[in-house]
Order: C-alpha cells, then structure tokens, then sequence
C-alpha cells in the first residue's frame, strides 16, 4: 500500500488539525481508501494531550495552549520542526497501536542515522533521544483503526520554547535538534529522508 504524500509548507495549526480530521473522519467513514503523509511546518504553538498535568507548564498563559485529543503531555511546534502526521489504515497493514508508534519511531532514528547522528530509544519514553537530549516526537490518537496525529524531528528548531514547559512531562531530560551536531544541515533534504524512511517502514 502506498503513501499519498501532502505537503502543507507552513501553515497554522488549527488549519492543520481541521484538514487531519476531515480525512481522518472520510477513512472512518470509508469514503477514503488511500493513506496520507501530511507534512507541515507549523508556527509556533504548544499541543497538550492526554496526559498533560498543570505542573508541566512553566511559563505560558491558556491563550497559547491548543487541548488535542492524542497520547502525550505538553509539547512545542515552530519553525524549523518537521511535523508529519501519518493518516493511515494500521488494521489493513496488521499493525498494533505499539507496533505502529515503534515505526514512527523507527523512521526517525534511521534518518538520523542516514545523516550520521546517533539516535535512540529510551525504555519507558516514547520518541527518539540523542546524547545531547530529545530530538523526536511522538503523539498519536488511534480511533476505529485510522490514525492521525503522528510525529515531530527538531531540526533547528528555537529551544528557548521548550523552555516554558516541561517537554512531554520529562522533566529530566533535555531538548536537542539536529543543528546541535551538524554545521551544515538542510531542511528540505532530511525532510527527504524522513519521508523515505517512513514510505521504507509502512
């Protein structure tokens, strides 16, 4: 099964979440057949899920938090992070929930890997980490098989936002990008190969 790809450049994020749901909702409904790779760059904006608790903000008002319906606490999303949410059918491609969130992950550490930046997991902690700290994302909402929501890989994204709160409610664990280890980085191209490594592993 292949992977239709869409590419949003930059755009708001409730944009975003509107044309996510819009498809999301036609698969449920089985109007849709293909699966999607939606890719965006959004401005700046911080997501809270499931499990976000009021001490894992720091320094942010309520005017500049969106409440989404995915697994996860508080994040940040702005310029220089590639964003991609998968929209997918996971029962036609037999994946579990926990299967299909260790390639996302997946994806990630290999494009990391590709350009020569060590990456890895760490037991109990979902994303991807580096020795310099977190640099990939993962949050995800599964409804009737379809998912939506998905992934972020800090390329050189301004930390100082991360900042303000504590990132996915790790508390120890800082935040890195790939600027942090590369003089020389290009954003188009490991957008590239993120997207390869996702088409690789779905």
């Amino acid at each position: 099964m292949s992977l239709e790809i869409i590419d949003l450049l930059r755009k708001d994020y409730i944009f975003v979440l509107g044309y996510q749901l819009k498809i999301f909702h036609e698969k449920q409904l089985g109007f849709e057949d293909r699966d999607f790779l939606i890719l965006v760059e959004h401005f700046p904006v911080y997501t809270c899920g499931k499990s976000t608790k009021k001490e894992h903000f720091k320094d942010i008002n309520q005017g500049e938090i969106i409440t989404i319906e995915r697994g996860g606490s508080v994040t940040f999303h702005g310029l220089g992070q590639i964003v991609i949410y998968p929209i997918i059918d996971i029962h036609k491609r037999k994946l579990s929930v926990k299967r299909y969130i260790w390639k996302l992950e997946e994806s990630m550490i290999k494009t990391l890997t590709e350009i020569g930046i060590e990456a890895f997991r760490v037991e109990g902690k979902r994303g991807v980490f580096t020795k310099k700290g977190k640099i990939g994302f993962v949050g995800v909402r599964v409804s009737k098989g379809i998912t939506m929501h998905g992934i972020s890989l800090n390329v050189d994204v301004d930390k100082n936002f991360f900042n303000k709160i504590i990132p996915c409610g790790l508390d120890d664990t800082p935040i890195s990008n790939v600027s942090d280890f590369l003089d020389n980085h290009y954003f188009d191209d490991i957008k590239k190969l993120l997207i390869k490594h996702l088409q690789l592993e779905f």
